[in-house]
């Protein structure tokens, strides 16, 4: 979909669907809706009065003009409640009003900007706002759908209208900046997507490859021998009982000097986890192929920060593995020595993530990271304390957990800090190795978190457990069903506003 930005006045652009909106509540419209009210004879006024519509946040309402402005039509889309309108609203709005649209077979579309006014967020946010929460809005995940579901309509331009000259090249400015993002996004949604017998480690890599060498970054990719030959056993523990290879992908961005601070980013790339020996249970197993969903964040991050020239040196690592129950899986009862960090108990083998992302935190280490982000979705019980919308936040660093935090209201993407005390640890001890790779039941996430600590050489680090938001069952926020691409906007605001 194309997004451009125009000086206008909407009551005298043409096009087949002009958006317009309102808060929750309002009565007598004003400013863009109102004038769009006024030339249509007090229609929109009339239906608030009659209660047809509230301004309910995503709520919509279809005007026709029958030719008394030069848009054929009119839709108003609510912002809800305005002490509780942010950026995130502006999203959840210019998707709703993306999808009526497509439910009209429409494919050019013009709209004002979601709370560039009285809705008080700066305009080149409210641009932002707007165009991603289309753009996120208008991805479609059909490419093993048959050729009439394909051909469904979809909006092809979108036309931000503005008449304020002084607020144009913000607001361009802003489209440009999120046309990356989304592009990133949807590309992390799609490797998601992808059942697990198409999107295999060595696929996986290939496509990170392709895809981020041609933006601008260095993509190392090593093989099953390189990551036996290293001595990434953890990964290798888990990667052995698959008969698809394992693949370690080595993404870098940089964007700052020789001499500058480098951010390691570590993602969770399981393309398909059966839960190993300790097989899982088959109800909601084909869900466990967006067991990868932290590996296509980083991907998608780094994606981001190499199209939009990120002054900053990043390094993203991705181990990437199947967890299968073959012949050579290793077994409930196995100690293993990773590349670094104590040996390991292994009490279940389907709380492999932590393997992966250990490793992957000490090789981050070794080629520089000083500052390290892993996110996963790793475990269950962090569904169980904070649900599908909310991630759960654990960091050894108060300015990490801050920044992350601060992000959240401008991302939508929201995390919750989780406990990281000591006394945790005793979960892990193990009476034959270093320490036990599961704490049993009781404070799953937070055990989990504290098993990952004991791979980062006390360094600031933050670990953001996704599980669960990595998919939606229904359309959410910008997101139609499936893959959502969570973390990807987190980790590029994380190293956009980190200050090393």
């Amino acid at each position: 979909m194309k997004v451009e930005v125009k000086e206008g006045d909407v009551t005298n652009f043409a096009a087949p669907l002009l958006v317009v909106n309102l808060f929750e509540g309002v009565k007598h419209p004003g400013g863009a809706t109102g004038a769009v009210d006024q030339a249509l004879g007090g229609a929109v006024s009339k239906a608030l009065a009659a209660g047809e519509m509230k301004g309910k946040l995503g709520q919509t309402l279809l005007f026709y003009t029958y030719e008394k402005i030069p848009a054929a039509r009119v839709l108003v889309v609510g912002l809800g409640e305005s002490d509780k309108f942010g950026p995130e609203e502006a999203r959840r709005a210019a998707a709703a009003a993306l999808w009526a649209a497509e439910k009209l077979s429409i494919k050019d579309m013009a709209t004002i900007v979601h709370g560039a006014g009285i809705g008080g967020i700066q305009p080149q946010s409210a641009a932002e706002a707007t165009a991603i929460g289309s753009l996120l809005a208008a991805y479609r995940f059909d490419r093993y759908k048959s050729e009439e579901d394909r051909t469904k309509p979809r909006l092809e331009n979108l036309t931000i209208i503005e008449r304020d000259a002084d607020k144009l090249a913000a607001f361009q400015s802003g489209v440009k900046r999120v046309e990356a993002i989304a592009w990133a996004q949807n590309f992390a949604r799609d490797l998601v997507n992808e059942p697990s017998n198409v999107m295999t480690p060595a696929e996986f890599a290939n496509r990170v490859e392709e895809v981020l060498s041609k933006a601008g970054a260095e993509v190392t990719v090593h093989d099953e021998v390189w990551i036996q030959k290293k001595g990434l056993n953890l990964m290798w523990g888990v990667a052995k009982g698959s008969a698809t290879p394992p693949r370690l992908v080595v993404i870098r961005h940089k964007g700052a000097g020789d001499k500058a601070t480098w951010i390691g980013m570590v993602g969770k790339g399981v393309m398909f986890d059966s839960g190993g020996i300790s097989l899982k249970q088959p109800q909601g197993m084909g869900e466990m192929k967006g067991d990868m969903g932290g590996g296509a964040a980083v991907a998608g991050a780094m994606l981001a920060a190499a199209k939009l020239g990120i002054k900053r040196n990043v390094l993203g690592i991705i181990p990437a593995v199947m967890n299968s129950p073959g012949g050579r899986a290793q077994n409930p009862g196995d100690i293993v020595c990773g590349l670094d960090g104590p040996s390991v108990e292994i009490i279940s083998t389907d709380a492999e993530g932590r393997l992966i992302l250990a490793d992957g935190l000490s090789y981050a280490r070794e080629l520089g990271a000083t500052y390290l982000v892993d996110i996963a979705t790793l475990t269950g019980a962090s569904v169980v304390a904070l649900g599908t919308r909310v991630a759960a936040l654990f960091s050894t660093d108060e300015k990490l957990e801050k920044l992350f935090m601060d992000n959240v209201s401008q991302t939508g993407e929201r995390l919750w800090p989780m406990p990281m005390f000591d006394e945790y640890n005793k979960q892990l001890e193990s009476t034959a190795a270093g320490i036990k790779n599961t704490g049993g039941r009781h404070a799953g996430a937070i055990t989990a978190a504290k098993f990952l600590e004991h791979f980062t050489d006390s360094k600031p680090w933050a670990h953001i457990d996704i599980a669960a938001k990595e998919m939606t069952d229904k359309p959410y926020s910008c997101y139609r069903k499936g893959a959502t691409g969570f973390g990807v906007r987190t980790l590029l605001r994380f190293v956009e506003k980190w200050e090393v």
